[in-house]
């Protein structure tokens, strides 16, 4: 059972992709432009590096490590937990943008690819898998608006409670973004074949947009030209070399040394409607179940990158069938139409996802010394990359110190159904921006 399975694997990953292709969204959407006058993201300068094929800062390794399957529990922490803040979604400038065909072209495909995925992810009480029947896909965020009034007569108004009927949900499980007279928009926590089903049988007197959220605009922005900076990368100390240090030399830490032992976090937030757990053990099943996850889509991704010879030296765990590779679930690393294969920004993430999860080494250093830390509410929670009270990492290239690792877990973070939105601390230090304070030294 050694090549077989591994064909078996690359099999169903293929048949799950190639599902992907049979949505069709339909209904009313929203351009570029609209998208963003309502949700500020990070997709305007994503877009623009992957128009202009600009290269981003980035660090590669040879990382060749023998690879056994792993999975490792998020621990948690006894700890001050933060006073829980609402998620920032804010519209954005009234100013207008300059979007090329390009861009928009480039849009296009990734909110084709976004409804695709919204049909075809399916995660049931063991694993995240992909599936050719939209009746069992798994919900996740979709952007709702209900805009301009086509019937002037009509007692709907548009309101957060139009839509709320519209979709039999509750006002817990939806996150308002904006509400006025002429438009009134919110994020709600979905299947695709009920975003389909409501949006073939709207007949109100408001125009209706349905849309999923697309993973890369989940992740906020700047967050990922922080994470792969010198100034925010988590230091690796070596620890035989600090072992050598006396007692004299560790009182004499400049101030450099000080602030570089700020714990590194990523802040998730979930989705509405699963937040809001009563205990801390529920959600740090709920954590602990994402990581499975993605370490699992990660070794998928490495599985298919094995050429025939190389393959045929593992077994492939039967738990794996049916997960799909993470390059595949992540928007920018899986075939966009309108991108040539060396976009620059295209092969910074690609590379990303090959030195990181997807590695032969599968971050596992980064995995087993990660801490979670709940928000009050439990409605999101810190994942803290460098804890000050956790062991320390034996291995660079496997541990957060590998920004390819950071970068790839952000990534995967945002491909999940869970998340609404995910971003990376910067800390203040005397009145400085640490990451900064850090690069200018």
């Amino acid at each position: 059972m050694m090549s077989s399975n591994i064909k078996s694997v690359i099999f169903f990953i293929a048949v799950g992709v190639l599902s992907f292709a049979s949505a069709d969204a339909g209904g009313e959407t929203l351009d570029l432009y609209e998208f963003q006058k309502v949700l500020r993201t990070g997709l305007d300068s994503e877009l623009t590096k992957i128009v202009d094929g600009s290269q981003s800062n980035t660090r590669e390794a040879d990382q060749r490590e023998i690879h056994t399957k792993r999975r490792y529990n998020v621990r948690r922490r006894t700890a001050n937990r933060d006073s829980y803040e609402q998620l920032d979604l804010l519209s954005s400038s009234s100013s207008s943008p300059s979007y090329s065909a390009e861009h928009e072209h480039v849009w296009d495909d990734l909110l084709d690819f976004a409804w695709k995925t919204a049909e075809a992810v399916k995660r049931d009480e063991q694993r995240l898998s992909v599936t050719s029947n939209p009746a069992e896909a798994h919900p996740c965020p979709f952007l709702i608006c209900t805009r301009g009034r086509k019937d002037p007569s009509s007692d709907n108004d548009g309101s957060v409670q139009d839509i709320m009927k519209m979709f039999d949900k509750r006002n817990d499980e939806s996150l308002l973004l904006s509400s006025s007279h002429n438009e009134t928009c919110l994020i709600l926590t979905t299947t695709a074949l009920q975003a389909q089903q409501v949006m073939e049988s709207h007949e109100g007197s408001h125009h209706l947009v349905v849309m999923p959220l697309l993973d890369i605009t989940k992740i906020h922005a700047g967050t990922i030209d922080e994470v792969v900076s010198p100034g925010w990368s988590v230091p690796f100390v070596d620890q035989s070399e600090q072992l050598k240090l006396s007692s004299d030399m560790q009182e004499k830490k400049n101030e450099t040394d000080a602030i570089n032992e700020w714990e590194r976090m990523i802040v998730v937030d979930f989705v509405p409607g699963l937040g809001g757990m009563k205990e801390e053990a529920e959600l740090l099943e709920v954590v602990n179940n994402m990581m499975a996850d993605i370490q699992d889509m990660g070794e998928v991704g490495w599985l298919r990158s094995l050429d025939k010879e190389e393959a045929e030296e593992f077994v492939i765990d039967e738990s794996l069938v049916g997960v799909p590779a993470l390059s595949d679930m992540f928007s920018l690393t899986s075939s966009l139409r309108s991108v040539v294969n060396d976009n620059a920004r295209i092969s910074f993430w690609r590379n990303s996802l090959k030195n990181g999860i997807e590695s032969e080494h599968a971050c596992s250093e980064m995995f087993t010394t990660l801490f979670v830390k709940p928000r009050a509410g439990y409605f999101s929670y810190d994942l803290v990359m460098n804890p000050s009270d956790g062991p320390p990492p034996q291995d660079y290239e496997s541990s957060a110190s590998n920004p390819a690792c950071v970068t790839s877990l952000i990534a995967a973070i945002s491909t999940h159904p869970y998340v609404l939105s995910v971003k990376a601390n910067f800390p203040i230090y005397h009145g400085w921006h640490v990451a900064h304070k850090l690069d200018s030294f």
